[in-house]
């Protein structure tokens, strides 16, 4: 809890995204880290923009070694919220916040139900990058989240130092959250599926094959109410394509891995909130049947 001024903060699931975030958090002199994770480390580094930032912070591998935390920054994959369900019990009070450093746009209603009280902070991620092994976290491009702009956001921000470059606070979260998902349903899903990185998207059946996927995800964010420029398909699109060749996808790192993939968040959301609302998204539901089949093969 906090003591003295600090903040207690906790990241659960230390991959790349809980890495990259983890260390930008513990980069601040008020916030003391740790990390709660599967395989333990000797030390936290982040290769990003030629440096290396190395992170010096208590690791735990059993939920029965902490106690409340102030926040906790969730980093695992959508599908694994369950299985961090021990961690949250452990960390989480009524006066804890879970800031949800997840893909997807059904962060309340996934994590609630193991938040033991806690406030649930949805958030929107801006992130590329890869764990290359445990504890080292190679960043490639963007590097912030969004928030919603209320108070509890407002403490997340503050959590960072106030840095725009690490969260960012919008009063139209959903249409972020959705924004996202649009562009996720194909940059997360094709390289997956075609074991490649993103020059994948230079391939001109590959770029309408994605744009289709797009179109049927700003279909079913109409019919929950948020209405996002139809040209922000082919826009995404075209800037998949000209990022730099290394750049992949957190899905496609799993697959290479032999992890289960993050499908159902992403096209599994597009399928279910659109099956909810009488629209048909074969594209997304042929996604979803083929990761479904690649995932079954992969660990947990």
């Amino acid at each position: 809890m906090t003591s003295h001024g600090r903040q207690t903060v906790a990241v659960v699931g230390v991959g790349s995204v809980g890495g990259f975030f983890g260390a930008r958090a513990a980069m601040l002199p008020g916030n003391d880290v740790s990390f709660c994770v599967r395989t333990p480390f000797d030390e936290l580094v982040l290769e990003s923009e030629g440096e290396e930032i190395r992170v010096d912070a208590p690791t735990h591998t059993d939920p029965s070694e902490v106690d409340i935390h102030d926040w906790v920054l969730l980093a695992v994959k959508a599908h694994q919220t369950e299985a961090a369900a021990p961690w949250l019990e452990a960390l989480c009070s009524p006066t804890t916040v879970i800031a949800v450093l997840q893909n997807g746009v059904e962060h309340v209603e996934r994590v609630t139900p193991y938040a033991n009280g806690a406030k649930v902070l949805p958030t929107i991620l801006r992130y590329g990058g890869e764990a290359v092994e445990p504890g080292r976290v190679r960043h490639y491009t963007y590097g912030y989240l969004y928030a919603l702009d209320d108070d509890i956001g407002a403490r997340l921000a503050a959590l960072f130092g106030n840095d725009d470059d690490i969260v960012q606070l919008t009063p139209e979260f959903e249409k972020q959250a959705w924004s996202k998902l649009v562009t996720n349903v194909a940059a997360n899903a094709i390289p997956a599926i075609t074991e490649q990185r993103f020059p994948v998207f230079r391939l001109p059946e590959v770029a309408r094959l994605s744009e289709g996927l797009m179109i049927e995800c700003l279909n079913v964010a109409a019919t929950e109410g948020v209405a996002l420029d139809r040209d922000i398909a082919r826009s995404e699109v075209t800037r998949l394509a000209g990022l730099p060749d290394n750049v992949g996808s957190s899905m496609l790192y799993d697959r290479l891995a032999g992890r289960s993939l993050e499908y159902d968040a992403l096209n599994g959301a597009v399928v279910r909130i659109g099956t909810r609302h009488g629209l048909h998204t074969p594209l997304n539901e042929t996604m979803v049947a083929l990761l479904s089949a690649i995932s079954a093969g992969g660990a947990s």
